[in-house]
């Protein structure tokens, strides 16, 4: 009984590393297909080709060995031809050389088998990282952190490897986490309000922190963003100095001469420490505007301790208009920002810049001082979950889906109505092409059968008649054809219709049913 079981010939083809067990029509003894040696030399045939639930056919098979032929081409690069089907490559015959990309071409009726090392690595790189397909959602990829068992001559017992962890799977996984994470911490800022704040109760979160990848990423641009916003201040102030050429004192230029070089003797010493920087005639009209709305108050404080008689007569001047003015200094308070060259300590000169607020040239870097770059903490808000922020968007993208789904299947549906109706056409058009060669051209046959029905017709009116009158009257309704007659109206088409009508039987017929 054993040497029996054991001299049974499989059903079907085992599996192997690569693919399940294969078995089908040919598989069976019974069918007389494949011979156990056959059978032998397709234990490695089955693939999805196969196992797919949709029949190839040759041409996808021949397609599939030729896609499979160029890929090993590419793997090892062959130079040399050969015949297929010889043995080895000798003097007396053309066989690919031993370890060839081909070779196994050499000798199709064995089992291939190679002990090259080459041969036994691991092709990692052309591994499929495609884990399910669908029409609907498309390829969806398998995640490039998981990991299988190393394999090869030389893994490592029990090691293991990733082999879907290519460069760009990596970064579509990471940026679809920091995402999620941006999505969740949406209502205190986003990803850079991950951090802990530097707080005695965070300093060992803060540590942790600086200690991973993520943490140091963050920190250095927080650091960034915040010395370019100090950077952005100085240069705005810079340019705010810089903005015109420095108002030099009237003073300097009444003592120098109009060259700019001869020198008198000193002027105020202070004078020398200060530079009007910025100071155009916007600025200028500005604080003439200030300086006239207060001279206009003091105009009618002074008028009114005139006529009181509390002010001197020799305060007051004319105009040349006539009008009387009271002598005097007209005082303004207006913010001034002072600047000095950084590292120069007391030689620096002081620049003034007037109206510091008021300055229409100024206005953007007030606007940056005051507004931070960045703003890390917005109005609290309770986020949505991302289960509910991925369902409001995969219900959307669920039902354009499907609408595409349903508008493929309509194409389909379209293109297979399209081609029904052009054979239907193809057969209407040639049926017409027949009926109107058959109209024109009459055969004798038929003229023939036309009147050997005529004289028919004519006996059975006869006999009819006779029986209209040999039958009882209550089988006489038998003989009565008007409802079948209304049923099916009698046409009588023209001689453009190729049928021939005999006027005097169609006569007779009419007469001789209603006579019964």
């Amino acid at each position: 009984m054993e040497e029996e079981e054991e001299n049974v010939t499989p059903l079907h083809i085992p599996s192997n590393s690569f693919a399940t067990s294969y078995a089908s029509t040919w598989t069976i003894p019974e069918s007389g297909l494949l011979t156990d040696e056959e059978l032998e030399l397709l234990k490695n045939v089955n693939c999805s080709y196969l196992s797919s639930g949709r029949a190839p056919t040759l041409l996808d098979l021949k397609k599939h060995a030729h896609s499979l032929t160029n890929l090993i081409r590419k793997l090892a690069p062959s130079t040399s031809g050969a015949a297929i089907g010889q043995n080895d490559r000798n003097a007396y015959n053309l066989g690919f050389w031993e370890n060839d990309a081909f070779d196994w071409l050499n000798r199709l009726d064995v089992p291939y088998n190679n002990d090259d090392e080459s041969h036994h690595v691991p092709l990692w790189a052309i591994a499929n990282i495609v884990r399910t397909d669908s029409t609907d959602t498309g390829p969806e990829h398998h995640c490039p952190l998981t990991e299988v068992k190393d394999s090869g001559h030389w893994a490592k017992k029990g090691a293991s490897r990733r082999p879907y962890q290519t460069h760009h799977a990596l970064t579509m996984h990471a940026n679809e986490c920091l995402e999620i994470l941006d999505h969740e911490y949406s209502s205190t800022g986003g990803l850079m309000s991950m951090l802990p704040t530097e707080k005695d109760h965070d300093t060992d979160q803060l540590r942790g922190a600086r200690n991973s990848l993520l943490g140091q990423w963050l920190l250095h641009h927080q650091h960034l963003v915040a010395r370019m916003h100090e950077l952005e201040i100085d240069y705005a102030n810079a340019l705010d100095v810089l903005a015109g050429e420095a108002i030099v004192p009237n003073q300097i230029l009444r003592r120098a001469g109009p060259d700019g070089k001869s020198k008198g003797r000193e002027v105020a010493y202070p004078q020398d420490r200060y530079v009007l920087v910025n100071a155009g005639d916007d600025v200028t009209s500005f604080l003439h505007r200030k300086l006239d709305q207060a001279e206009a108050q003091v105009e009618q404080k002074a008028k009114a301790w005139k006529n009181a008689g509390v002010a001197g007569e020799r305060m007051w001047m004319k105009k040349r208009g006539g009008e009387w003015y009271a002598r005097g200094i007209i005082p303004v308070d207006v913010l001034t920002r002072f600047y000095r060259i950084a590292g120069k300590g007391q030689d620096s000169p002081l620049f003034v810049l007037p109206a510091i607020e008021q300055h229409p040239g100024v206005g953007h870097t007030r606007t940056i001082e005051k507004r931070p770059t960045v703003v890390s903490v917005v109005t609290p808000v309770f986020p949505k979950r991302v289960s509910e922020w991925e369902q409001k968007f995969q219900e959307k993208l669920a039902r354009a889906k499907e609408t595409e789904v349903i508008n493929r299947r309509l194409e389909r549906e379209r293109i297979e109505l399209d081609d029904v109706m052009a054979i239907q056409n193809a057969e209407l058009r040639q049926n017409r092409e027949d009926l109107a060669f058959y109209e024109a051209n009459p055969t004798e046959g038929d003229a023939g059968n036309y009147q050997a029905m005529m004289k028919q017709l004519r006996v059975l009116k006869r006999k009819m008649k006779r029986l209209s009158t040999d039958l009882p009257v209550k089988y006489r309704y038998l003989l009565e054809l008007n409802e079948e007659l209304d049923e099916q109206p009698n046409k009588r088409p023209g001689k453009d219709s190729g049928q021939y009508l005999d006027e005097d039987l169609g006569e007779e017929l009419d007469i001789g049913l209603s006579e019964m």
